[in-house]
């Protein structure tokens, strides 16, 4: 090596130390972001504030999940083949938070209590904003990723991941206590409360974008090869044809399906079962309870019985949600509740459980769908099954449009009846996916560490659990 090829890899690697506290920092104020803003229960919440259109509610649902999903396969075609990581990944952590610092702005300029009044112009400036954001945030994980990939050593990367899932963990917590504070009983009155859960939002993507441009990119440092979108879908066919990946990918649909039913939720509570406003800082809180508290379960799920077992119990998590909704209102208008348990409060909490079960279930998935496809999938194919996945399910994740059609159509009952078989059929279809998983000896605990650490991810929308726990 030359002397100045030596003295330019030096500067290259110069500063890992900080990169790395810049990575955590990055990471930490994205959960916190995310949470404020978290779309199954505030956005979801925001928009039925807005509008009487449940099609119009579901589409911010669908937004938030299936459009981040389809903006990152752009984003992949067009950094993977340049050096620079840093400017793309600065360039789209700006554009999103001045979506969401406009959105902010357009939310404190409507009157205390004219939400409602003033619907049209509210939710086409709404819109566009949000789409703007999501596009932005699915578009800048990529280059994100890859950035702090290329900036953290191999030697130091296992120190890293655990770093930043614990601030991640510590800030997606105070994110929630942030949104109970601002929607309890007294704050601050709608739809101010909104606006500054928004600029919240916008001055940690600020912080987050002032942390990228802080990163020092090394350039010389060599990046791991992964397959291309277009690429991936021209091996639809070969992935079709592996019996394997077809009933991993039947049932992965029917999981994802099952999300139909989650911006409703928070709305059938406020509605139907007579709760006030100051509910959403709860369930905020209880989904990222779920997340929290059932992420040392799936690890030791994982090590004991595959990742494999991690989303057959996904499944049965995700079957909760709907069950108890369907029953809950039935129970709470029991002689026997009212004598003995009547009071909001417990049906509150009880309700809560609902999105404990959501962000449960979304741990378990940000664990092991990459984790299982690993564990049957071709070296060479894994990546291309990644990608192929993570298409399929961007389309998918437009379900909830179909489920304000049903609540239209049927009401909430026919919604959660549909979510609740969908949940079942999942159930049944994580019972017929292979075992793939390899039990007892040191060796196979090794090839399978080396296959879950492999090239590709199976992307999710932004959440605590994708954005914080699961390694790019």
């Amino acid at each position: 090596m030359a002397g100045a090829d030596i003295r330019r890899f030096s500067s290259d690697r110069r500063g890992v130390r900080v990169n790395a506290l810049l990575g955590t920092g990055i990471a930490g104020l994205s959960a916190l972001a995310d949470t404020l803003i978290l779309p199954a229960i505030v956005l979801a919440f925001f928009a039925g504030q807005m509008t009487r259109s449940y099609v119009v509610i579901g589409f911010v649902a669908a937004i938030a999940s299936g459009v981040w999903a389809l903006s990152r396969l752009p984003a992949a075609m067009l950094v993977a083949p340049q050096r620079r990581k840093q400017p793309w990944a600065l360039a789209a952590a700006l554009v999103r938070a001045a979506a969401l610092g406009l959105l902010a702005f357009v939310t404190y300029r409507i009157p205390p209590g004219g939400l409602a009044g003033s619907e049209s112009s509210l939710i086409r400036s709404f819109f566009i904003c949000f789409v703007a954001f999501v596009i932005a945030n699915g578009f800048a994980s990529v280059p994100t990723e890859a950035l702090l990939a290329k900036s953290v050593p191999n030697t130091s990367r296992s120190q890293f991941y655990r770093q930043r899932s614990l601030l991640g963990a510590i800030l997606a917590v105070l994110g929630a206590l942030v949104v109970l504070q601002l929607f309890r009983e007294g704050g601050p009155a709608t739809p101010r409360q909104f606006a500054l859960v928004f600029l919240t939002a916008a001055v940690c993507q600020i912080a987050v974008a002032i942390f990228v441009a802080s990163v020092r990119e090394p350039l010389r440092v060599a990046e791991g090869r992964s397959a291309l979108p277009i690429a991936a879908f021209r091996q639809v066919p070969q992935a079709l044809a592996d019996r394997d990946y077809r009933r991993f990918i039947f049932f992965r649909v029917l999981l994802s399906l099952t999300a139909i039913v989650d911006p409703f939720l928070i709305l059938f509570a406020v509605t139907r079962l007579g709760l006030s406003g100051a509910s959403v800082g709860v369930y905020v809180l209880a989904y990222v309870a779920g997340v929290l508290v059932s992420q040392p379960v799936w690890a030791w799920v994982a090590r004991k019985a595959g990742d494999r077992a991690c989303l057959q119990i996904s499944a049965f998590f995700r079957l909760m949600p709907p069950l108890l909704a369907l029953v809950l209102p039935y129970v709470a208008a029991s002689q026997f509740f009212q004598d003995r348990l009547g009071g909001s409060r417990i049906v509150e909490i009880a309700f809560g459980a609902t999105f404990w079960f959501i962000g449960a279930a979304s741990a378990g998935q940000a664990r092991a769908n990459f984790g299982y496809l690993a564990e049957f999938a071709p070296t060479r194919l894994r990546s291309t099954y990644a990608t192929i996945t993570n298409g399929i399910l961007a389309i998918v994740a437009f379900s909830p449009v179909v489920g304000g059609m049903l609540i239209e159509r049927g009401g909430y009952e026919l919604l959660f009846l549909v979510a609740a078989v969908l949940g079942l059929l999942a159930v049944f279809a994580s019972g017929a996916m292979t075992d793939a998983f390899v039990r007892g000896s040191s060796a196979a605990s090794a090839l399978r560490l080396r296959r879950n650490t492999g090239q590709g991810s199976m992307a999710g929308p932004p959440s605590v659990s994708i954005r914080v726990d699961q390694v790019p």
